[in-house]
Order: C-alpha cells, then structure tokens, then sequence
C-alpha cells in the first residue's frame, strides 16, 4: 500500500491541471476494470533522477510513490489523472499509450486517463535537462579521487580531471578524499546557472603526496585503497548508479570484491551477481564489527564443515541470528531482500516497530521480516513506497547501498552497543 497524501500543486501548474480535468469524460458511460501502467524515465545525464509520482483516482484519491515503473491492475472504470513533480533544472514530455497505440503525447509532467472496460493503459513521462551546464572537477596534481555532489540529490565519485555536461542547474560541491600525511583538502563549492561552466579546482603542496591511479582505467572505474593497496574495479565504471555505494562498502572494509586463489583481490566486484547466504553471514559480522573467531559454539550446519564461511555460520547460530535458526539452510542459495534488512538490523540491534502493512503494497503485517522492512523503511534506510520485493535475491550492487546506507544511519552507535567493534 503507498502513502496517501495531498499534494501541494503549484499555481501554474494548477491552472494546466485544472484545464484537463475540467471537462471529464461521463463517468456513468465508462464501464468495467482496466489497468495504467507507468514509465519514467530520467535525464540521460543522471537516469535515476525522477520526479515524485500521485495518481488520483476517481474520488479524489491519491496514491504516491517514487518507483521508476509500477503497474495499478484490475482499477475500476472512470476519469484518472497521473501527475509527477519535475527534478531541478527540468522538464517533461509524457506519452499516453492505449492499448499499445500512441494516444497523445504532451509537453508536461501530467496526463488524464478516461479507463474502460478492458482499456490497457501506458503513461510515459521522459525528463530533459533544460536548465542545465558543465561541472569541471580539476587540481594540480592530477589524479586525486573526489565525491561531487549537486541537486536532485545527484552525487559522482572519480579522479580530476574530469567533466560533467549538461548537468542541471544548482549548487554543487566536490570533496577531495584524504591523503595519508597530508592535511585535509578544503571541500570546493559553486553555483551553476543555465548554460554556464563551473570548475572547482584546487591546488595540493604536500611533501608526502604520491597521487596514484591517474591511468586511464583508474578514471573510469571506482578505485579504493585496502591495507594500504589501491584496488581497481573494472566492472564499476564510475558512471553507474551504485558506484558511491560501492566504494564506500569498499573503503570500510565490509564489502572488498573478490579473491583469487591466494586471497589477493583481482579487481572484481560483481555488482549483478546474486548475494548468497554464506557472503551475508560474512557481511553480517564486518559491518557490526564482530569477531566470528571468538565464537565457542560448533557449527551444526553441516553443509558449514570445513568451508570457509564455517566460523560466520558457527558465529551467527551462536547469537540466534533469524536466518541461520535453520540449521539445515543452504549456505550456496541466494539471501533475499527480507533476509538481508533482518539481518542489518538484528546484528547493528537496532529496534523494530509492530508492521501495519501500509509502507509496501507487497509486505503484508504477516510476513516474517515485516517488522524489519518497515522498520528500515521508517529510519531510511530503504526507501518507502510502491513494492518492496521481500522475497527476491539481492544483487552485490543493491547489497553496497543497504551497507553504505546502514553505516551512514546506525553505525555511530554499534560500539556502544554491541561492545564488540574492532
């Protein structure tokens, strides 16, 4: 179930609304159920900037969300209107397909909807940058790793120099990583303005600066320093959405990618590969800082003996961790959404509250990670609305955000708690 809510509409927009829905079709001559089904799509500079979604039902009645895509099904006849608000620096085309048949296509971020009968119904909403410009992030010496941020929550990591174009207008801010023995690197800030460039820039004079990385596959994919080596992930260009996400898993040591046969990293992240039940016991104690090793208990999972993961899953039995109660789970499937939220928030102790099943149209109060999912989704560490897909497996990309995500919102406190951090 998604949040309901009034949204506030701005004058203008008001008025462009008002226009299409003041002469509705008779709702008394459109008859039977149908479906409307919604695509948007983000500006080819920055695809996971979308705007917030309402669709108001005969009635009045709103429904929200923030889903790229989502299909509303078996919805009985009569007059729908589909809105979504506009990113910084945007605007928006939207198409109205019927029955896979292109019905209209407008300029703006709304469309009316007259359902009937078995009428299939598909909304497409495209986002163009208009108000947009070029974001230079350079220094001297080259090379050096930075996270920039800006509006619309955008947020790029890569080395100097590189460019942005036709990035939406806004203020944006670039921080340099640390350099062991060496101070600080001031953050940069500026203002960009509608077909302008900014360069945030700055200058390092440090006697122990050795800048590494400036080859051309280092300023093309997420880079990390690890015990003091710098590993290259060349399957995390550093365009993709999840790379932030990978190098802050990485940089804190949770997430490291893989191993060849003598444990050295190869370079390899495996940002589409499925997460299994034995790497999420192995997450599960990094990101809450406990020593599996300490662990007195014998394993009694036997598919556990003598494989490497044996310590976490001894470990995690031990402290009666949800998912590995089954003494008989098999430690090679792949660990779902669900199982994974369960875990973060039993092994960090965060408290749960009772689940209503309001947060997810597919988290009903009965399902045994309820508590968990829409606890996660109330301290923000998933986001609320739509579907949440409890029980589908969960990627190595998706598993980056959720640590970097928990590190940000519960880790601060878990040496406290749990007393065991190292």
């Amino acid at each position: 179930m998604h949040k309901r809510s009034l949204i506030l509409l701005s004058f203008f927009s008001f008025l462009s609304f008002f226009s299409f829905l003041s002469s509705p079709v008779n709702a008394q001559e459109l008859k039977g159920v149908g479906s409307i089904r919604f695509i948007l799509v983000g500006p080819k500079q920055t695809p996971d900037v979308v705007g917030k979604w309402t669709l108001i039902r005969p009635g009045n009645e709103r429904t929200e969300g923030t889903e790229h895509e989502y299909t509303f099904a078996g919805l009985p006849a009569g007059n729908y209107s589909f809105v979504t608000t506009l990113p910084d620096g945007a605007t928006a085309e939207s198409e109205l397909l019927l029955n896979g048949e292109l019905v209209k296509t407008i300029s703006g971020p709304q469309m009316a909807i007259p359902l009937d009968g078995q009428d299939n119904y598909l909304v497409k909403v495209t986002y163009t940058y208009t108000r947009a410009g070029i974001v230079a992030v350079n220094s001297t010496p080259a090379g050096l790793r930075f996270r920039l941020t800006g509006p619309n929550g955008i947020e790029k990591r890569g080395a100097t120099p590189l460019s942005y174009e036709g990035v939406p207008e806004g203020q944006y801010a670039v921080y340099f990583d640390k350099i062991d023995g060496c101070r600080d690197i001031p953050p940069q800030s500026d203002r960009l303005v509608k077909d302008s460039r900014i360069t945030l820039s700055v200058n390092v004079v440090c006697d122990n600066l050795k800048v590494e990385d400036t080859n051309e596959k280092a300023l093309n994919f997420v880079s990390v320093s690890i015990d003091g080596k710098t590993v290259v992930f060349n399957d995390v260009p550093i365009t993709d959405w999840f790379a932030t996400y990978v190098y802050q898993a990485a940089k804190t040591k949770v997430l490291t990618g893989y191993q060849d046969a003598n444990g050295i990293l190869n370079g390899k992240f495996g940002p589409g590969d499925n997460v299994t039940i034995a790497q999420l016991a192995k997450v599960a104690h990094k990101i809450a800082g406990i020593d599996e090793s300490k662990s007195r208990h014998d394993v009694e999972n036997k598919r556990a003996n003598g494989q490497w993961f044996e310590q976490y899953f001894a470990s995690a039995e031990e402290r009666h961790w949800e998912v590995w109660r089954d003494r008989r789970v098999d430690p090679s499937r792949p660990a779902t959404r669900a199982e994974v939220i369960a875990t973060f928030l039993r092994v960090l102790q965060v408290p749960t509250i009772w689940a209503d099943g309001k947060t997810f149209g597919d988290v009903h109060p009965a399902h045994p990670y309820a508590n968990a999912i829409e606890t996660a989704a109330l301290d923000g560490l998933i986001d609320a609305g739509g579907n949440f897909r409890p029980d589908a497996p969960i990627n190595r990309a998706e598993l980056a955000k959720m640590v970097a995500n928990a590190s940000e919102i519960y880790i601060e406190d878990t040496a406290e708690q749990t007393g065991e951090a190292y």
